[in-house]
């Protein structure tokens, strides 16, 4: 039986659409300063159509369409920093999030296998959710990005568990379930068909034609990874608690 349960955080604790739906409108508002002719529904449907190709960074791959590595870095960059500025802002509380975490600290062991830096401990912390984790693995602060196994694998050393007692909860097959699953974890996927479910829900055109485009390209994702096989798939959070 398990005895740990890690998780990740984007889309798992704090949803990341907010985030992420910056990062792309700062993306569109770089490409149509060098090409006024193309607008955000064009580049949204491209970066849809890499994702669902299978694309590991999809937005890069719509827009250096347009623009050149120096101007990719450009606005990466300066984008990133926004992010990290409005961090807090920018990820709001899943639905259904302290219910989860309450429900599992009396019966696992937990902690955190992430694509994060410093400002999502600060934002953990300030939540009063940082000391329910005694393991975290977060990608800047380690050297290591997920998929590479070696995140895993440092969360597995610092719990001293073996992969078999410990259950990986994430929303990505790429990310967090085929590396999980190849260390011999269990593994439980959040599917979020409806991404409104999450937290956010905007109401402006674009917002909303972003999040139907995520939709879209999260359905494709287990077309594109056969050979995952989640333990527990679930469409929400509140759908995780009962099954565990």
């Amino acid at each position: 039986m398990w005895r740990w349960v890690f998780l990740d955080v984007g889309n798992v604790l704090l949803d990341e659409d907010p985030l992420t739906y910056l990062s792309f409108q700062r993306h569109v508002a770089a490409v149509r300063r060098v090409r006024p002719d193309i607008n955000f529904s064009e580049l949204l449907a491209l970066r849809e159509a890499r994702a669902i190709a299978g694309c590991p960074w999809p937005v890069y791959e719509a827009v250096s369409t347009y623009l050149d590595e120096a101007q990719c870095a450009a606005v990466w960059k300066t984008t990133a920093c926004e992010v990290r500025a409005r961090f807090d802002e920018l990820s709001p509380v899943i639905a259904g999030a302290a219910e989860l975490l309450d429900h599992l600290a009396p019966r696992y062991r937990l902690g955190l296998i992430a694509n994060q830096g410093p400002e999502c401990r600060a934002r953990l912390r300030s939540l009063g959710w940082l000391e329910r984790f005694e393991v975290l693995a977060f990608s800047e602060e380690l050297g290591w990005s997920k998929p590479d196994p070696r995140l895993f694998l440092h969360a597995l050393k610092a719990a001293g568990a073996e992969p078999a007692e410990c259950l990986m909860v994430g929303d990505r097959l790429d990310n967090d379930l085929v590396p999980a699953q190849g260390l011999g974890l269990a593994t439980a996927w959040l599917r979020w068909p409806a991404r409104a479910a999450k937290a956010w829900q905007p109401d402006d055109f674009e917002a909303r034609a972003y999040l139907a485009s995520l939709e879209r390209s999260s359905r494709a994702a287990s077309l594109l990874f056969p050979d995952a096989q989640p333990t527990v798939a679930c469409d929400e959070l509140r759908q995780l608690g009962v099954l565990l």
